[in-house]
């Protein structure tokens, strides 16, 4: 079974159960920066997946090192452990990540645009989206002057390229390549 599969299954239990507990606002905001945390340090990730550490000694590590978290956290991690499916926790914050946001009606997405947008400027452009996508929308933004104008969104693998840059593109395509770009 692949691992996405396996992260995916167990991300979904644990989803219910601490559902279940009333903790889900709380374990997402502790998974996620866990997740930063082992997307800064891959040596962590590796700590838990390498062979020659005994299961004793990473709940003990666990306990001490990563209690900030919190309990839910915590016993995900000894579950995982004591499972040898540690290779899945990126995948399992991610696939909660992802449930956490379904069930909250949020969506994340990514604006990429030339120049530093106006904050009026990128509450209109919210608004616009959240009607659209009838969720309550999370931004991350991203200068890039590359573009020269426009702008691009990326949302769940989709993205809506409206860049001066790839209009120019497509008109040099449809001109057979007669403007150097």
């Amino acid at each position: 079974m692949s691992t996405s599969i396996v992260a995916q299954r167990y991300a979904n239990a644990f989803f219910a159960c601490v559902k279940g507990q009333g903790q889900l606002e709380e374990v997402y905001r502790a998974l996620g920066r866990l997740g930063v945390e082992l997307s800064k340090q891959p040596a962590l990730a590796e700590f838990f997946k390498h062979p020659g550490i005994s299961r004793r000694d990473k709940k003990v590590f666990i306990d001490h090192q990563l209690a900030e978290y919190g309990i839910w956290v915590q016993r995900l991690l000894h579950y995982l452990v004591d499972e040898g499916r540690a290779e899945a926790l990126p995948g399992i914050i991610q696939w909660f990540g992802k449930r956490y946001r379904d069930e909250s009606g949020i969506a994340e997405v990514e604006l990429t645009t030339a120049i530093d947008l106006d904050e009026s400027v990128l509450e209109r452009l919210l608004h616009v989206l959240e009607n659209k996508l009838a969720r309550h929308v999370v931004a991350k933004t991203i200068v890039d002057p590359e573009i020269i104008g426009g702008l691009v969104i990326r949302h769940e693998g989709m993205v809506y390229d409206g860049s001066v840059r790839t209009m120019l593109q497509q008109v040099n395509r449809c001109l057979g390549g007669g403007i150097g770009l």
